[in-house]
């Protein structure tokens, strides 16, 4: 039996986003979700193979939809661990359940499946999972309305740290969560001011006074210094408002080349806005995440910022074709992200270097 941190509430009303219940609000027996519900869950983890996938398919509503993620959708791409690796382990943690009514509940919980070399295959954390008791069987049914929009923008942090960096790993983990929570519309972007990951000749950080570490800059206009809890509790509530933004600007990667330490590429952008006439600039920047290295409390670096460059342009000029290159001297890592984003850059920062969204394309010379 392989779950931790399980805490169940019962609320006899919550107020949420997106809310589709019919709710009874007449006082209800609470319900034992460890026992009607996680356990199920975890014995259905258990029995899963590439073959046989029906226990953990029980578990779902078939109307089920979690950010534009159906039934099947979601029991294919947990099957697909098993068709990778037939000797992969599932566990749960972090699991939190919050009653409703008799009926339904919201639930956030940590999906892990281990490879049989004991790699992590998957590390998904699910936010705001709706459950819904039908014929007497709690099932999850997702958060159904609640589907990020794929005309909102790509909401991009500067982060800035360091690998021993003693107050940081809340902000990582806080970073690496809500990423989680926004697979398609948020990165972070993860520049070491210091020691082995440093970036030689990268002043971003003197950019944005960005002189302490944890600093993160939320799309180039909202500053959180700190690691404290007070400090960390920022984020989430600044990328929700940013993720409510349509998308700026349209972006394409096209004639992308990779080989040895040099990657090149042109990218077009086609503005859905009016954009400022000056101090516009394209930045592009390579990262990866690095295994070979950890921060203090001993976790996995991600988003690591391994190349960068930028370069002016011009809504009066062609938007289209601008061609980009980066180097690294020790040579393009097997796997890694080319992230692209136009920005407003006045000469000094004063929290108005508007990023324009966005694009992420993943990259895998292993292909």
């Amino acid at each position: 039996m392989r779950y931790l941190n399980i805490i169940v509430a019962v609320f006899s009303l919550m107020l949420v986003s997106c809310d589709r219940f019919d709710h009874d609000f007449t006082a209800v027996e609470e319900t034992d979700f460890v026992t009607d519900f996680v356990e199920p869950l975890v014995l259905a983890l258990d029995a899963a193979s590439a073959a046989d996938m029906s226990a953990i398919e029980a578990m779902y509503a078939t109307d089920y939809l979690h950010n534009g993620v159906n039934r099947s959708e979601r029991i294919e791409w947990m099957r697909s661990f098993w068709v990778q690796d037939e000797g992969a382990t599932a566990s749960i943690s972090d699991v939190l359940i919050q009653q409703i009514d008799a009926n339904n509940a919201l639930m956030n919980w940590r999906l892990w499946i281990m490879g049989s070399d004991q790699s992590i295959l998957a590390d998904s954390l699910f936010i705001g999972e709706r459950l819904v008791r039908r014929d007497g069987k709690w099932l999850f049914w997702g958060n159904q309305t609640c589907v990020q929009p794929s005309d909102r923008q790509l909401v991009i942090v500067e982060y800035f740290t360091f690998r021993t960096c003693p107050n940081c790993p809340p902000a990582e983990a806080e970073l690496n969560n809500i990423r989680l929570q926004y697979p398609d519309n948020f990165i972070y972007l993860e520049h070491h001011t210091q020691m082995e990951l440093m970036l030689p000749g990268d002043n971003t950080y003197q950019y944005y006074q960005a002189y302490s570490a944890p600093t993160a800059v939320f799309q180039g206009t909202e500053k959180v210094s700190g690691g404290l809890p007070e400090d960390t509790a920022q984020y989430q509530g600044i990328v929700d408002q940013l993720l409510t933004i349509n998308k700026p600007i349209s972006y394409s990667i096209d004639n992308l080349v990779y080989a040895g330490q040099d990657l090149s590429a042109t990218v077009s952008l086609t503005p859905l806005i009016e954009l400022p006439s000056e101090d516009l600039v394209l930045n592009y920047v390579l990262i990866t995440d690095e295994v070979g290295y950890t921060n203090i409390a001993g976790e996995p670096l991600h988003n690591v910022v391994r190349a960068k460059g930028s370069v002016e342009i011009s809504t009066s000029a062609d938007l289209t074709d601008i061609p980009i290159q980066l180097s690294v001297a020790e040579g393009l890592p097997q796997n890694f992200k080319l992230v692209v984003f136009a920005q407003h850059k006045p000469q000094v920062f004063q929290n108005n270097a508007t990023i324009y969204g966005g694009i992420i394309r993943e990259i895998s010379q292993n292909n």
